[in-house]
């Protein structure tokens, strides 16, 4: 049900005004802790539908208390569980007005040969999209993910790594493709450098659609490098060949890029980018499309309490089955205060912008947004 009561609310309000008087929640032991967390948020947002014509504007706000259980801090074991529910509440457009669900677990084991990483999430999503619109309402999905990778030492100059994830989107509204898949990539490892490995890799994914959308198979075929490029660049770089393969439909294969880079300016500046070209299915009727992005950002500590950060991304949509273009268009730029350790308050913009060939399917969106942020 949409409509979110007022004693939920103020429910979640309360805890927030609670957690914003304590300091740490529970001390379990010198390794574990407990924390209350939470986010209050308001935000202009000039088009909630990502409407082509008569764009619909409201203000949205946003309250989601949560709690937070972190584990061996000094272990070799360590890692998190969180849970948390946003109230999504609309300025005009109470008919909008959810409660969102957000859980994740994650787990990280290291020793001097041996590194696994783990994290489950469970969320919910009910925010327009490039490829989940609909004029007047908006979609809910549920978001299952599950990813395994860990990375053992062969010698002291070779490293085998592997894994597997699984993602499924599950949309609560008719019309739209379900997607599920499952992927499992494989590396290995040379160094070259004391911190820089070359690598060569391979992964395989499973994807199952829902109504209206083609089953395929996904190769890559890859190389690349990973650590210290100098001493000021780090990040990762995978590219090669990749092909999806439909059970009906034939083949499709180009160039497949994966890659993440940190520039560190100064001691307090980091600048960030990356590229990547892969396979993707819409959610609009499972449509299949190849996706190519360039993304750059920053963030700065520019003094002891404040903190600025920005990001501006381009993706180009090339449909495999229909003769749709997009060209999307992202940039945010925000500043945060940073009150004391429990508390940050930002006041940030968002901008995005898709130009396709198919015109009603062209938008543009603008987003202010102030918020707080609490740790205990």
């Amino acid at each position: 049900m949409r409509q979110i009561s007022a004693s939920r609310f103020l429910l979640g309000a309360s805890l927030l005004l609670a957690a914003s008087h304590a300091q740490a929640f529970v001390a379990v032991d010198g390794d574990d802790e407990l924390f209350a967390t939470g986010t209050a948020s308001a935000q202009a947002n000039d088009n909630i539908f990502l409407s082509h014509t008569n764009a619909k504007s409201d203000m949205v706000f946003d309250l989601t208390p949560g709690l937070e259980f972190d584990y061996g801090k000094n272990s070799l074991l360590k890692g998190l569980i969180s849970a948390s529910e946003d109230a999504q509440l609309y300025g005009s457009e109470s008919k909008l007005n959810t409660g969102l669900a957000n859980t994740l677990v994650t787990a990280d084991y290291s020793d001097d040969k041996t590194k696994i990483n783990f994290d489950a999430s469970f969320r919910q999503a009910d925010q327009a999209t490039r490829d989940v619109r609909q004029v007047g309402v908006l979609v809910k999905r549920d978001l299952y993910h599950v990813e395994g990778l860990g990375e053992v030492a062969l010698t002291d100059k070779t490293s085998l790594g592997a894994g597997a994830i699984y993602d499924d989107t599950n949309y609560l509204r008719t019309g739209y493709t379900d997607w599920e898949w499952f992927k499992v990539p494989l590396k290995y490892y040379y160094k070259m450098e004391p911190k820089l490995d070359v690598s060569a890799g391979f992964s395989y994914q499973d994807n199952q659609l829902g109504t209206g959308g083609i089953n395929s198979n996904q190769y890559f075929y890859n190389v690349g490098a990973r650590g210290e490029f100098t001493p000021k660049l780090t990040g990762e770089l995978s590219v090669g060949y990749e092909e999806i393969s439909f059970a009906r439909g034939g083949n499709h294969g180009s160039l497949g890029v994966e890659s993440s880079f940190n520039y560190a300016y100064s001691p307090s500046t980091t600048v960030s980018f990356g590229a990547n070209n892969d396979f993707c299915y819409s959610a609009a009727g499972g449509a299949s499309y190849r996706i190519s992005g360039l993304n750059a950002g920053l963030s700065s500590l520019v003094a002891e309490q404040w903190k600025i950060a920005g990001q501006v991304g381009y993706s180009h949509y090339t449909y495999i089955t229909t003769p749709q273009r997009d060209d999307f268009y992202s940039g945010q730029a925000g500043v945060t205060y940073i009150l004391n350790v429990h508390t940050n308050l930002t006041a940030a913009y968002n901008y995005v912008e898709d130009s396709s060939n198919i015109t009603p399917d062209s938008f543009t969106n603008n987003i202010f947004s102030l918020s707080a942020s609490l740790r205990f």
